[in-house]
């Protein structure tokens, strides 16, 4: 059997960026910039007030205070979007807004707060240091900048920058398409009764919350009972999409048909079983172009795999650089005493104190268990033949999207 690192690596090797398209700015949050994205102009483009107040030359206010007040005659008033062309000389002053251009002559704002009137003329009663109160023409980002690299996932911030520097379109790479298809005869759907034997399904509805995370374009879930003919159909429309996840069936068990019926189909298998704890049973191989992952039936493993392998999947095919939630160090607030002959990814409870993380391990760890997912936000790595470890113990663990009370 394949390690956890060796079973990532031949993920990551047959996961290729979708092609690059060009998406509408309102269209393309949560999408994976396909190109740098590099300054045209400077920002600000010209010099512009950062207050409401008063266009002046510094020199003249070198001497002014409460006592001293220095009297300047008020020109007129820059509004904001007004082009700001009028010369001002010395001994003068333009009332300006915020964001106005900063006329000619003029090099600092006092703000309105700081003068007092009379008539046609302003009177300062304190000196003001150079370009104080001014945005300067580039001084935030520099033509030629890259402001945005390839592979950036697109957010609220980066939207404004698109905007800002004109992008109505943005290159991007394509959203991956995304298919699900749960398997067993002993499974009913969220309304149905259970009869005797039978549960109600959730990993296809777990699975697809988990692609929706990643703003991936879930084309259809289905849930399938063991029976060979139907399962072709399902999978065979499944595979039509860029990853098609199956849930169930990969074990050897005697209704486990979906293996067996993926090779049949001509999905070209690249590993089965890894070393690993939950979700031994893991599947991958592709067709085409159409990767596929075959996830075990029980929800906690499935949950974990997902984690570990489709996720960091799903962002490279979206052209993400960022595969996953970095790592951390945390310290054991109680002992973890099981160990295994193979990497064991434990569901817990991690808190920051102190500026410290801190994590606890959950008691139960069943790879069938639904209040694991609910009672968990962290993945604590537990190597493989590791000794007990201790209370105080400082592990690595991989922090989860899931809020818990």
């Amino acid at each position: 059997m394949l390690s956890y690192e060796e079973a990532r690596a031949l993920v990551f090797e047959h996961v290729k960026p979708r092609e690059k398209v060009k998406r509408p700015l309102t269209e393309s949050q949560g999408l994976a910039l396909s190109e740098n994205i590099i300054a045209p102009h400077g920002l600000p483009v010209f010099d512009n007030s950062a207050v409401d107040g008063y266009a002046v030359q510094a020199t003249d206010l070198s001497r002014a205070s409460k006592d001293n007040p220095v009297r300047l005659k008020k020109l007129g008033y820059i509004a904001a979007g007004d082009t700001g062309e009028e010369q001002m000389n010395s001994g003068q002053c333009l009332q300006i807004a915020t964001g106005a251009p900063l006329p000619p002559g003029a090099d600092t704002v006092v703000m309105k707060e700081d003068i007092e009137f009379n008539e046609s003329f302003v009177y300062f009663t304190q000196a003001i240091l150079k370009t104080q109160n001014v945005r300067n023409k580039g001084e935030d980002i520099q033509k030629g900048r890259i402001m945005i690299p390839a592979g950036t996932l697109i957010g609220p911030a980066q939207i404004a920058v698109l905007s800002t520097f004109g992008y109505a379109q943005v290159p991007v790479h394509r959203l991956p398409k995304i298919s699900i298809v749960s398997t067993g005869s002993e499974l009913v759907d969220v309304e149905g009764k259970p009869q005797a034997g039978q549960i109600r399904e959730s990993n296809r509805f777990m699975l697809a919350g988990m692609v929706r995370q990643e703003s991936c374009e879930l084309v259809k879930i289905s849930l399938v009972p063991d029976i060979p003919e139907i399962l072709i159909q399902a999978f065979e429309e499944a595979l039509q999409t860029d990853v098609a996840l199956i849930s169930g069936g990969m074990s050897v068990g005697d209704k486990d048909f979906a293996r067996p019926l993926l090779k049949k189909m001509g999905v070209e298998e690249i590993f089965w079983k890894i070393k690993f704890k939950p979700g031994k049973p893991l599947f991958f191989g592709r067709r085409g172009k159409t990767l596929v992952f075959g996830l075990p039936g029980n929800p906690a493993s499935s949950y974990v795999l997902f984690e570990e392998f489709v996720r960091p999947a799903l962002r490279k095919l979206m052209g993400r650089k960022i595969l996953e939630e970095t790592m951390v160090k945390a310290t054991l607030d109680e002992p973890i005493t099981e160990t295994l002959n193979r990497l064991h990814f434990m569901r817990g409870q991690l808190r920051e104190k102190n500026g410290k993380f801190r994590v606890r391990p959950l008691a139960f760890q069943g790879s069938h268990s639904i209040s694991s997912l609910v009672e968990s936000n962290a993945l604590i790595r537990v190597e493989a033949d590791s000794p007990v470890l201790p209370e105080g113990s400082q592990v690595l663990v991989r922090p989860l999207r899931n809020e818990i009370g």
